[in-house]
């Protein structure tokens, strides 16, 4: 049963009132409001704390499914850089124009706002590895004994998480291991001419926006990519999702705050530049490990959580032989495949998973907080620590005993959650667990034996 009170509307009331604002002048309504919903999404990224089900039915032969289109009033992408040039706008003491419009002061500009948001933006996507694309590249190979299976990449694509090779002619798919030149060189010395099987990969010496398949292929195939990309372009007259986890939107905007803040002449602000940059790294900690998919259930019946990459590594035909599904396998915060793809007798298949989801954030001043009292409490402490920012280096540093405060009580929510998960670190880690197939070193296997396993 959804919480009864309070409204946002009587939050914002109540943080003007411990601003001694109430008149809402020095902090306009939409300010607070925007405190008020930074501060939901930055206690649901600590805690977890708001969880639901939800789920969707299978596509016959397709492994991979979308969290952000499969689920998208759980873990849709709403947040957009001009809500976010909004609050960079407040912070630094600039009127909030409309979207794509600039009022303020000549200390800053529209561009440098946008270019600071797009920075921390792909930075952001880069560093955690959240939101993970799957790309088929189709190669077309005319003349084998010329092709050297060098292929070209999208410059969007900043890293190659896992790659796939599927022959055209057989249909057959293998995942490609990930390896160097110098492990190819000294244990196969004839990849570049031998007729084998593709075994591996590798972004080593190559250009970098090419890919080296090993052994080079002598047919026609797709190259199945999971790539890490950069975002869309912030261009400050579109208003577009940032392309990242709403509950984290709020470490772009430290991020872009300590990028500002660094600027020469009368934007220089080295103490709240140092603060902003130690939040953006407090940010990237919990979305390395932020948990999303905690249990999984098809046709109502409970299934294993794993990994692409064990996957790759345990049964490397998973995505070749379509049947009923089995187990749910995860990449990043919003890819989901299905072991095996779905095909065979039967189906659709019903997926349901139990995720943590976006934190429910007011809309309307007559929508309610989903939040018990003591957490309505520590909303209203961090809220106000946002709100006191704008007020220069003094006014934030008296402000870090409320900041400190709520995440004392974030932190003591957390060990009250482990009080009644007893499994609570396997269940948690079932999400990052990915990041240790991203290459051999994380495996803690050395790329020369990676590539000797391929054989």
């Amino acid at each position: 049963m959804p919480y009864s009170q309070p409204t946002l509307a009587q939050t914002a009331t109540a943080l003007a009132s411990r601003l001694n604002d109430p008149a809402n002048v020095r902090w306009v309504l939409p300010e607070l409001h925007g405190y008020i919903r930074e501060a939901l999404r930055w206690w649901n990224a600590c805690t977890s704390h708001f969880r639901a089900q939800d789920g969707w039915s299978t596509v016959i032969g397709e492994p991979f499914y979308d969290l952000t289109l499969t689920l998208p009033s759980l873990r849709g992408q709403s947040v957009t850089n001009w809500q976010v040039i909004a609050d960079l706008q407040y912070a630094l003491l600039e009127p909030a124009a409309a979207g794509g419009t600039w009022t303020g002061t000549d200390q800053f500009t529209l561009d440098q706002l946008s270019t600071a948001v797009q920075r921390r933006r792909d930075q952001f996507l880069r560093e955690t590895g959240a939101i993970v694309t799957r790309t088929l590249l189709a190669q077309f190979i005319v003349s084998p004994p010329i092709f050297s299976g060098r292929i070209d990449l999208d410059e969007a694509m900043l890293i190659v998480r896992r790659a796939a090779w599927r022959v055209t002619s057989t249909q057959t798919l293998l995942p490609l291991l990930r390896t160097d030149d110098w492990a190819a060189n000294a244990y196969a010395p004839a990849w570049t001419t031998a007729a084998g099987r593709q075994r591996a990969y590798t972004t080593s010496v190559t250009p970098p926006l090419q890919l080296q398949i090993i052994d080079a292929p002598q047919a026609d195939g797709t190259l199945d990519l999971l790539t890490i990309n950069a975002g869309a372009p912030v261009v400050s007259a579109t208003d577009l999702s940032l392309g990242i986890p709403d509950d984290f939107a709020w470490v772009v905007k430290f991020g872009a705050l300590a990028d500002l803040l660094q600027g020469d002449g009368l934007a220089l602000d080295p103490h709240r530049a140092a603060y902003c940059e130690a939040r953006w790294q407090e940010g990237l900690r919990l979305a390395r490990t932020t948990p999303v998919v905690l249990a999984a259930r098809i046709d109502d019946l409970p299934c294993t959580i794993g990994a692409v990459s064990d996957a790759d590594v345990y049964s490397p035909t998973w995505q070749l032989v379509t049947g009923v599904p089995k187990k749910v396998l995860l990449s990043g915060q919003n890819l989901v495949a299905i072991w095996p793809p779905p095909g065979g007798t039967g189906g659709p298949w019903a997926i349901t998973l139990d995720v943590v989801r976006n934190a429910p954030v007011p809309a309307l001043t007559g929508d309610i907080l989903q939040i018990s009292q003591d957490v309505y409490d520590t909303i209203l402490d961090y809220s106000q620590h946002l709100a006191l920012f704008k007020e220069g280096p003094g006014q934030l540093e008296l402000a870090t005993a409320l900041y400190d405060r709520a995440a004392r009580a974030a932190g003591i929510d957390h060990r009250l959650q482990q009080a009644t998960q007893p499994a609570r670190v396997p269940l948690f880690g079932q999400q990052p667990q990915d990041r240790r197939g991203a290459s051999p070193e994380q495996r803690d296997v050395p790329a020369a034996i990676a590539f000797v396993e391929a054989d």
